[in-house]
């Protein structure tokens, strides 16, 4: 049975788990030709177990350094996607830390920055209140169906059942989440921004009562759930500028470690805080007292 030529074939740098991406792609296969099997895959990739893919997506097998070069020769990845696809395998599979961090890396220098869907000004309600994106966090760890009572004790502080019913339904309005076949509810992209609009009173506000939260963590958190620290330095505007950029990259890395993680369990905010304590002065607009070193 010849591979139809004029499917499409996913994005793998879109993917954060190599077992969904297989899945997508058999199953656009499988719904463009009906005769399109696991056996026949495996074929192609010159394994000769007839429901091995099955039982990778399943997550009963893991694909081997070996299998991984079979599967890109079906699937017809090459070069940059191929690379991507094999790192993502080692990634998803690894055991420690120090080999996701590793193979984390790779991912992040191969796919670039991801790409945020920008919230549009007519959006701007969802940094209306602070459990707009809370929520919008928290479906992603539950297998929420609609219990908003369990729901909106679930956060910190607790909000009122209404509150979440009506926090959902916008989320639902402005096209952030949606329910899946099944009834679930799920987050329709894995990283908003605001894409650098940060001076919109609207967003501000959000800012200040996600840090009021902080300050209440302080209290209420435990401190093994918790890491909040402050540093006072003293440094030039070039080196604020770089320690600007340093954060911005910080930041990317963590999203980007957040859209990676398959095992969401709890939501966190990361509240990041760099501003003057002082007027920018020169040395030279402080002169000795001649008086306190007489010659």
């Amino acid at each position: 049975m010849p591979l139809q030529q004029n499917l499409s074939l996913p994005n793998i740098l879109s993917y954060s788990n190599y077992r969904l991406f297989l899945q997508d792609y058999y199953q656009g296969h499988k719904t463009e030709d009906a005769n399109f099997s696991y056996r026949y895959f495996a074929q192609k990739a010159g394994i000769n177990s007839s429901a091995f893919y099955k039982y990778v997506i399943d997550g009963k097998r893991n694909l081997t350094k070996a299998t991984i070069l079979k599967t890109c020769v079906a699937m017809k990845l090459e070069d940059k996607q191929a690379e991507y696809f094999e790192n993502l395998v080692f990634f998803n599979q690894a055991k420690t830390i120090k080999e996701k961090n590793l193979y984390f890396d790779k991912l992040t220098k191969l796919r670039g920055n991801f790409e945020k869907k920008k919230i549009k000004e007519d959006q701007f309600a969802f940094y209306s209140e602070w459990f707009h994106s809370a929520l919008r966090e928290q479906i992603g760890c539950l297998n929420f169906k609609g219990d908003f009572q369990t729901l909106a004790t679930t956060l910190e502080p607790k909000i009122t059942e209404i509150q979440a019913r009506e926090s959902i339904s916008l989320l639902q309005r402005l096209g952030l989440v949606k329910k899946d076949a099944q009834g679930r509810w799920k987050q329709v992209d894995p990283v908003l921004g605001t894409d650098g609009q940060v001076d919109s009173k609207i967003v501000i506000e959000f800012q200040k009562k996600m840090n009021h939260l902080a300050l209440l963590a302080l209290e209420s958190a435990d401190p093994k759930e918790r890491l909040m620290s402050a540093t006072t330095f003293g440094i030039s505007v070039d080196t604020f500028d770089l320690f600007k950029k340093k954060i911005r990259e910080l930041k990317s890395e963590f999203l980007e470690l957040a859209r990676l993680d398959q095992n969401a369990e709890q939501v966190f905010q990361l509240n990041i805080n760099l501003f003057p304590l002082s007027k920018k002065s020169s040395k030279s607009n402080f002169k000795a007292n001649p008086k306190a070193n007489p010659k």
